[in-house]
């Protein structure tokens, strides 16, 4: 019988690198949150639909098929960004097609959303269980957030007439956190170049996504 997971890893993590993990986790809650309470007034879902149904499926299988190895509070972590993201998930079933470009592929928005949520499930499930992720999902969890933020930068310039869809807070607060995070991953894996690619790639999208949301709020400002 395997050892049980200890609540909190402090062999592999000191008390400072958790909190300073626990922290960039909590932008993504706030994030999530804001995400949330902007459809019910917007009635859209500013996160791509490419990046929500990747997200959910990084969440349920970090979060219920493996188990980081920071220990069961940071695995509640991963569950409770899944719960959130199971309300975003629906918001999209209900309100995602309105991303699309062409009213001809509203029909097909839901069936491509769920096999996209299958696609992930399985493909992510054989990419960490074959040992190319990090053991709390450092590799997936970047390379679904350089979509997450590219596709953020598309989103928003394709409603670039509508930017009052799209939240600050949720564009502040995802970067800050991600920030965070990456922080914690070049103490924890500073030989990790692949990984250290990844965020920094994430960090710049990030940066270009608030400049052209800015631009865009000045733009649409009263007098201007």
């Amino acid at each position: 019988m395997p050892p049980p997971v200890p609540w909190i890893n402090t062999t592999d993590y000191s008390p400072a690198l958790l909190i300073l993990f626990g922290i960039g986790c909590f932008g993504w809650v706030v994030s999530y949150i804001a995400v949330l309470r902007m459809v019910r007034h917007t009635q859209f879902v500013e996160i791509p639909a490419g990046a929500v149904v990747a997200n959910v499926a990084w969440e349920f299988v970090w979060g219920f098929v493996y188990t980081t190895n920071m220990g069961m509070l940071f695995a509640w972590g991963y569950r409770i960004w899944f719960f959130l993201d199971v309300f975003i998930v629906y918001m999209l079933f209900k309100h995602g097609w309105k991303q699309l470009d062409s009213k001809l592929l509203v029909p097909f928005f839901r069936p491509g959303a769920a096999f996209g949520i299958a696609a992930w499930t399985v493909g992510l499930y054989y990419f960490i269980g074959e040992g190319y992720d990090t053991p709390y999902g450092a590799i997936s969890g970047y390379i679904l957030n350089v979509m997450m933020s590219a596709l953020y930068i598309v989103l928003i310039v394709k409603h670039a007439d509508k930017v009052n869809l799209f939240s600050g807070v949720v564009a502040w607060s995802k970067m800050l956190g991600t920030a965070l995070l990456s922080v914690f991953n070049f103490i924890v894996r500073p030989d990790d170049y692949l990984l250290m690619t990844l965020y920094a790639v994430t960090f710049v999208l990030d940066v270009v996504y608030i400049a052209v949301y800015r631009a865009l709020k000045a733009r649409a400002a009263p007098g201007t």
